[in-house]
Protein backbone atom coordinates (compact mmCIF):
# COMPACT_ATOMS: atom_id res chain seq x y z
CA UNK A 1 0.00 0.00 0.00
CA UNK A 2 2.85 2.07 0.72
CA UNK A 3 4.64 1.76 -2.53
CA UNK A 4 0.90 2.10 -4.01
CA UNK A 5 0.56 5.93 -2.36
CA UNK A 6 4.22 6.55 -3.69
CA UNK A 7 3.32 5.60 -7.43
CA UNK A 8 0.10 7.98 -6.82
CA UNK A 9 1.55 10.76 -5.31
CA UNK A 10 4.30 10.56 -8.08
CA UNK A 11 1.80 10.70 -10.86
CA UNK A 12 0.21 14.04 -9.05
CA UNK A 13 3.77 15.64 -8.64
CA UNK A 14 4.73 14.59 -12.14
CA UNK A 15 1.01 16.57 -13.14
CA UNK A 16 1.96 19.50 -10.83
CA UNK A 17 5.65 20.07 -12.30
CA UNK A 18 4.31 19.64 -15.83
CA UNK A 19 1.55 22.15 -14.86
CA UNK A 20 3.83 25.00 -13.32
CA UNK A 21 6.41 24.72 -16.60
CA UNK A 22 3.73 25.29 -19.07
CA UNK A 23 2.21 28.33 -16.93
CA UNK A 24 5.75 29.58 -16.28
CA UNK A 25 6.50 29.19 -20.01
CA UNK A 26 2.98 31.08 -21.13
CA UNK A 27 4.38 34.29 -18.66
CA UNK A 28 7.41 34.16 -20.42
CA UNK A 29 5.49 34.87 -23.60
CA UNK A 30 6.65 38.60 -25.36
CA UNK A 31 3.02 38.70 -26.81
CA UNK A 32 0.88 38.19 -23.68
CA UNK A 33 -0.78 40.80 -21.92
CA UNK A 34 -0.14 41.70 -18.21
CA UNK A 35 -3.41 39.90 -17.25
CA UNK A 36 -2.46 37.34 -18.60
CA UNK A 37 1.08 37.19 -17.48
CA UNK A 38 -0.04 37.81 -13.92
CA UNK A 39 -2.59 34.91 -13.95
CA UNK A 40 0.06 32.63 -15.55
CA UNK A 41 2.35 33.25 -12.81
CA UNK A 42 -0.36 33.03 -10.17
CA UNK A 43 -0.83 29.32 -11.33
CA UNK A 44 2.84 28.59 -12.09
CA UNK A 45 2.90 29.33 -8.00
CA UNK A 46 0.24 27.60 -7.24
CA UNK A 47 1.34 24.34 -9.08
CA UNK A 48 4.75 24.56 -7.66
CA UNK A 49 3.47 24.43 -4.36
CA UNK A 50 1.52 21.52 -5.39
CA UNK A 51 4.65 20.03 -6.70
CA UNK A 52 6.31 20.68 -3.41
CA UNK A 53 3.48 18.91 -1.40
CA UNK A 54 3.35 16.00 -3.97
CA UNK A 55 7.18 15.49 -3.90
CA UNK A 56 7.11 15.24 -0.05
CA UNK A 57 4.16 13.05 0.14
CA UNK A 58 6.57 10.50 -2.18
CA UNK A 59 9.03 10.60 0.18
CA UNK A 60 7.34 10.09 3.04
CA UNK A 61 5.67 7.07 1.63
CA UNK A 62 8.90 5.84 0.37
CA UNK A 63 10.54 6.55 4.29
CA UNK A 64 7.94 4.36 5.63
CA UNK A 65 8.16 1.78 3.37
CA UNK A 66 11.58 1.94 4.26
CA UNK A 67 11.31 1.66 7.81
CA UNK A 68 8.15 -1.03 7.30
CA UNK A 69 10.32 -2.95 5.43
CA UNK A 70 13.03 -3.02 8.19
CA UNK A 71 10.78 -3.89 10.81
CA UNK A 72 9.49 -6.93 9.00
CA UNK A 73 13.34 -7.96 8.41
CA UNK A 74 14.42 -7.83 12.20
CA UNK A 75 11.13 -9.26 13.08
CA UNK A 76 11.20 -12.27 10.78
CA UNK A 77 15.22 -12.43 12.33
CA UNK A 78 14.34 -12.58 15.46
CA UNK A 79 11.97 -15.42 14.73
CA UNK A 80 13.96 -16.84 13.05
CA UNK A 81 16.42 -17.09 15.97
CA UNK A 82 13.92 -18.22 18.32
CA UNK A 83 12.53 -20.75 16.00
CA UNK A 84 16.43 -21.91 15.03
CA UNK A 85 17.22 -22.26 19.07
CA UNK A 86 13.83 -23.86 19.99
CA UNK A 87 14.51 -26.64 17.65
CA UNK A 88 18.56 -26.66 18.77
CA UNK A 89 17.31 -27.57 22.19
CA UNK A 90 15.03 -30.12 20.51
CA UNK A 91 17.81 -31.66 18.56
CA UNK A 92 19.85 -31.29 21.55
CA UNK A 93 17.47 -33.13 24.47
CA UNK A 94 16.46 -36.34 21.77
CA UNK A 95 20.15 -37.20 21.18
CA UNK A 96 21.20 -36.73 24.63
CA UNK A 97 18.67 -38.91 24.87
CA UNK A 98 19.77 -41.76 22.58
CA UNK A 99 23.77 -41.32 23.70
CA UNK A 100 23.17 -41.81 27.70
CA UNK A 101 21.32 -44.49 29.55
CA UNK A 102 21.47 -44.96 33.57
CA UNK A 103 22.02 -48.58 32.75
CA UNK A 104 25.65 -48.25 30.65
CA UNK A 105 28.56 -49.70 31.95
CA UNK A 106 32.07 -48.10 32.49
CA UNK A 107 32.86 -48.28 29.11
CA UNK A 108 29.77 -47.40 28.09
CA UNK A 109 29.70 -44.00 29.88
CA UNK A 110 32.78 -43.02 28.66
CA UNK A 111 31.82 -43.67 24.83
CA UNK A 112 29.08 -41.97 25.75
CA UNK A 113 30.99 -38.76 27.00
CA UNK A 114 32.79 -39.13 23.81
CA UNK A 115 29.64 -39.35 21.82
CA UNK A 116 28.64 -36.05 23.39
CA UNK A 117 31.33 -34.13 23.05
CA UNK A 118 30.64 -35.23 18.91
CA UNK A 119 27.22 -34.18 19.30
CA UNK A 120 28.15 -30.58 20.20
CA UNK A 121 30.75 -30.22 17.53
CA UNK A 122 28.66 -31.36 15.00
CA UNK A 123 25.63 -29.25 16.18
CA UNK A 124 27.96 -26.32 16.18
CA UNK A 125 29.25 -27.14 12.37
CA UNK A 126 25.43 -27.44 11.59
CA UNK A 127 23.92 -24.18 13.15
CA UNK A 128 26.41 -21.62 12.41
CA UNK A 129 25.64 -20.82 9.03
CA UNK A 130 22.99 -18.52 9.16
CA UNK A 131 22.06 -18.82 5.33
CA UNK A 132 21.13 -22.30 6.01
CA UNK A 133 17.69 -22.45 7.10
CA UNK A 134 18.26 -25.53 9.00
CA UNK A 135 14.92 -24.12 11.30
CA UNK A 136 12.64 -24.52 8.07
CA UNK A 137 13.30 -28.58 8.41
CA UNK A 138 11.30 -31.15 9.99
CA UNK A 139 12.87 -31.27 13.09
CA UNK A 140 13.00 -35.61 12.70
CA UNK A 141 14.80 -34.83 9.64
CA UNK A 142 17.27 -33.11 11.27
CA UNK A 143 17.77 -35.59 14.34
CA UNK A 144 17.43 -38.72 11.69
CA UNK A 145 20.50 -37.03 10.26
CA UNK A 146 22.86 -36.32 13.23
CA UNK A 147 21.68 -39.81 14.60
CA UNK A 148 23.33 -41.04 11.12
CA UNK A 149 26.14 -39.37 11.63
CA UNK A 150 26.82 -40.18 15.57
CA UNK A 151 26.27 -44.32 14.52
CA UNK A 152 22.71 -44.21 16.44
CA UNK A 153 20.80 -44.93 13.70
CA UNK A 154 19.53 -47.82 15.17
CA UNK A 155 18.67 -46.47 18.46
CA UNK A 156 16.76 -43.33 17.06
CA UNK A 157 14.69 -45.75 14.71
CA UNK A 158 13.68 -47.51 18.24
CA UNK A 159 13.27 -44.46 20.17
CA UNK A 160 11.62 -42.26 16.59
CA UNK A 161 8.19 -43.12 17.97
CA UNK A 162 8.53 -41.68 21.52
CA UNK A 163 9.11 -38.32 20.04
CA UNK A 164 5.90 -36.39 18.37
CA UNK A 165 32.54 -26.81 -8.36
CA UNK A 166 34.59 -25.00 -9.47
CA UNK A 167 34.36 -21.12 -9.79
CA UNK A 168 35.00 -21.20 -13.49
CA UNK A 169 31.93 -24.05 -14.66
CA UNK A 170 30.94 -24.06 -18.17
CA UNK A 171 27.51 -22.70 -18.78
CA UNK A 172 25.23 -24.85 -17.88
CA UNK A 173 23.69 -26.88 -21.05
CA UNK A 174 20.58 -29.12 -21.42
CA UNK A 175 17.09 -29.06 -20.14
CA UNK A 176 16.47 -28.13 -16.46
CA UNK A 177 16.05 -31.40 -15.31
CA UNK A 178 18.93 -32.45 -17.23
CA UNK A 179 21.01 -30.11 -15.66
CA UNK A 180 19.47 -30.91 -12.41
CA UNK A 181 20.37 -34.89 -13.39
CA UNK A 182 23.77 -33.81 -14.25
CA UNK A 183 24.10 -31.94 -10.66
CA UNK A 184 22.90 -34.59 -8.47
CA UNK A 185 24.79 -37.13 -9.94
CA UNK A 186 28.29 -34.18 -9.20
CA UNK A 187 26.46 -34.56 -5.31
CA UNK A 188 26.31 -38.22 -5.10
CA UNK A 189 30.39 -38.32 -6.18
CA UNK A 190 30.99 -35.79 -3.79
CA UNK A 191 29.15 -37.86 -1.28
CA UNK A 192 30.59 -41.51 -1.76
CA UNK A 193 33.57 -39.48 -0.95
CA UNK A 194 33.09 -38.68 1.99
CA UNK A 195 31.25 -42.01 3.03
CA UNK A 196 34.84 -43.78 1.69
CA UNK A 197 36.43 -41.32 4.41
CA UNK A 198 34.53 -42.97 7.35
CA UNK A 199 34.35 -45.79 9.32
CA UNK A 200 32.43 -48.57 7.31
CA UNK A 201 30.34 -49.64 9.34
CA UNK A 202 28.60 -46.63 9.45
CA UNK A 203 28.41 -46.11 5.89
CA UNK A 204 24.90 -47.97 5.74
CA UNK A 205 22.88 -45.96 7.93
CA UNK A 206 24.60 -42.56 6.64
CA UNK A 207 24.03 -43.49 3.13
CA UNK A 208 20.62 -44.15 4.03
CA UNK A 209 20.13 -40.60 5.67
CA UNK A 210 21.62 -39.01 2.96
CA UNK A 211 18.49 -40.66 0.29
CA UNK A 212 16.03 -40.01 3.01
CA UNK A 213 17.51 -36.05 2.93
CA UNK A 214 17.46 -35.91 -0.43
CA UNK A 215 13.53 -36.37 -0.34
CA UNK A 216 12.89 -32.85 1.70
CA UNK A 217 11.75 -30.26 0.40
CA UNK A 218 14.08 -28.05 0.27
CA UNK A 219 16.61 -30.78 -1.50
CA UNK A 220 15.57 -29.86 -4.95
CA UNK A 221 16.56 -25.80 -4.36
CA UNK A 222 19.38 -26.44 -2.53
CA UNK A 223 20.58 -28.65 -5.20
CA UNK A 224 19.67 -25.97 -7.76
CA UNK A 225 21.15 -22.92 -5.78
CA UNK A 226 24.43 -24.03 -4.36
CA UNK A 227 27.48 -25.79 -6.27
CA UNK A 228 27.39 -29.60 -5.97
CA UNK A 229 30.43 -28.89 -3.38
CA UNK A 230 28.65 -26.39 -1.24
CA UNK A 231 25.42 -28.75 -1.28
CA UNK A 232 27.66 -32.06 -0.18
CA UNK A 233 28.68 -29.88 2.50
CA UNK A 234 25.72 -28.98 3.91
CA UNK A 235 24.54 -32.32 3.59
CA UNK A 236 27.07 -33.84 5.04
CA UNK A 237 26.56 -31.32 8.69
CA UNK A 238 23.14 -32.07 9.11
CA UNK A 239 24.23 -35.85 8.93
CA UNK A 240 26.56 -34.83 11.70
CA UNK A 241 29.75 -36.09 9.36
CA UNK A 242 32.68 -33.89 7.92
CA UNK A 243 33.05 -33.13 4.28
CA UNK A 244 35.39 -35.14 2.60
CA UNK A 245 35.28 -32.91 -0.74
CA UNK A 246 37.83 -31.33 -2.12
CA UNK A 247 37.49 -27.20 -1.20
CA UNK A 248 40.70 -26.26 -3.32
CA UNK A 249 40.19 -23.65 -5.93
CA UNK A 250 41.75 -24.40 -9.61
CA UNK A 251 43.67 -21.51 -10.76
CA UNK A 252 42.28 -18.54 -12.96
CA UNK A 253 42.33 -19.26 -16.91
CA UNK A 254 45.38 -17.91 -18.34
CA UNK A 255 44.88 -14.33 -19.84
CA UNK A 256 44.84 -15.18 -24.22
CA UNK A 257 48.57 -14.73 -25.42
CA UNK A 258 50.29 -15.60 -21.80
CA UNK A 259 51.66 -19.25 -21.38
CA UNK A 260 50.39 -21.37 -18.61
CA UNK A 261 52.50 -21.99 -15.55
CA UNK A 262 54.63 -19.90 -12.93
CA UNK A 263 57.48 -19.89 -15.37
CA UNK A 264 56.21 -16.73 -17.62
CA UNK A 265 59.52 -14.63 -17.85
Amino acid sequence: MLTRLAEIAMQLAEAEGTRAIEAQARAAQPEADEASVQAARAEAQEAGMAFGRFSRSVQRSLDLRSRAAADLCARDGAARRVRRARQRNHVTEALYALIWDPAQSIEELDEADHRTGMLHQRLDALYEDEEDRIEDRPVGAVITGLACGLDLSDEWRRRAADWSGPPYPPPPTGSPGEIRARRRARLHELMKRTLGAIDPAKAPGLKAGIEARLQEPDAGALIDAEPPAGAAARLCRSLGVDFAGDYEEPPEPPEPGKPCGPDTG
